[in-house]
């Protein structure tokens, strides 16, 4: 064969190996889109895929939890199928995926993709405390206190009336006193606005003044329809300069650390101390509780009455009455209704 036969020969040659391997691209082209392809709807799958727990589940990210960890912690609350569905869309999401420590809710059937995008927001479970009114404040320290999920210690008691009483929210991990701070920050907003538009010539002088007086009266009644009569007679008293006689105040005195006395004795209420409102005249130096707003709004309007006395009605409420003679009859008719429920409970 002749050099030129042989040049021939490879230029016709050429075409084919090029038709070759353009063949060979187009179809590696191909299988690279498929597969990314199905790669993509497979990331799709696993992150949007209902998960496997049929409840609520609480997971709790601590400070510092890498990947890894919060990997196991998903597993182990068993929000997840398999751990590497977290590895695979952790890292495919590497530079938008920043879990916030925290407490989180994790609802039933949440995907991972819900998951993450949860934890990356830091939308974090609020847990409730109900501080209900007419508690001391030693008695909320010690809620506080038996709450596991907070933390910090309470060095010293906030003063008695300075917490108001409501529903806080709060995270896993908050601090005691940041919470105390919430209680004493609402108590002031709500004293210094009842206080701005009380009713006129009141006979004290100070928003402390009007935080004691409603410590009592939340002491003395439940009833939100009584509030303002209660107010009314002891509002009538300190203008008459005479003593409260509140069993409230003596039982304070005479509480400690395990509670408040709840029956008292003629003892009890002639033995002296600061809160005996028996023995010593107007308000007593501090609140005996932490009042409600309700409390408050009364003290701060009391409803327009002569009543100077008033004792339980044997049903819930109060008898009132604007003499002695008229006490000491409404004194009879709860002794009598007592002394009836107690005969019927024995015939029973």
């Amino acid at each position: 064969m002749s050099e030129e036969e042989s040049s021939s020969e490879q230029v016709a040659k050429r075409p084919f190996i090029l038709r070759i391997f353009i063949r060979f691209a187009i179809i590696s082209g191909l299988g690279a889109i498929v597969a990314g392809l199905g790669g993509l709807w497979w990331i799709d799958l696993i992150g949007n895929q209902q998960g496997p727990h049929d409840e609520h589940q609480l997971l709790y990210v601590e400070p510092g939890d890498g990947r890894l960890v919060l990997m196991h912690k998903l597993a182990r609350e068993g929000v997840i199928s398999e751990k590497f569905h977290y590895q695979i869309l952790s890292l495919w999401h590497r530079n938008s995926h920043m879990p916030k420590a925290g407490e989180y809710l994790i609802e039933a059937g949440a995907s991972l993709n819900q998951i993450m995008a949860q934890l990356d927001a830091g939308k974090t479970y609020q847990r409730r405390l109900t501080i209900i009114e007419g508690l001391r404040s030693v008695d909320v320290v010690s809620m506080l206190e038996a709450d596991e999920m907070l933390k910090g210690a309470i060095i010293s008691l906030p003063a008695e009336g300075s917490l108001f009483p409501d529903t806080y929210f709060y995270s896993r991990g908050d601090d005691r006193l940041g919470l105390l701070g919430r209680m004493q920050q609402q108590m002031e907003i709500k004293l210094a606005e009842i206080w701005a538009e009380r009713a006129p010539n009141l006979p004290f002088s100070s928003a402390n003044d009007l935080a004691v007086l409603a410590s009592i009266i939340e002491k003395e009644t439940g009833l939100d329809e009584e509030r303002d009569l209660v107010a009314s007679v002891f509002i009538n008293r300190l203008r008459k300069n005479m003593p409260l006689q509140s069993d409230p105040t003596v039982a304070y005195g005479l509480s400690d650390a395990d509670g408040l006395k709840t029956s008292l004795s003629r003892t009890d209420l002639k033995t002296p101390h600061r809160w005996n409102s028996y023995l010593n005249k107007g308000l007593p130096p501090t609140p005996i509780a932490n009042p409600s707003y309700a409390s408050i709004y009364a003290a701060a309007h009391p409803r327009k009455s002569d009543y100077l006395y008033f004792v339980a009605d044997a049903k819930g409420g109060h008898l009132f009455a604007r003499t002695l003679a008229e006490h000491n009859r409404n004194v009879r008719i709860y002794r009598n209704r007592i002394k009836a429920v107690k005969q019927q409970a024995g015939e029973q």
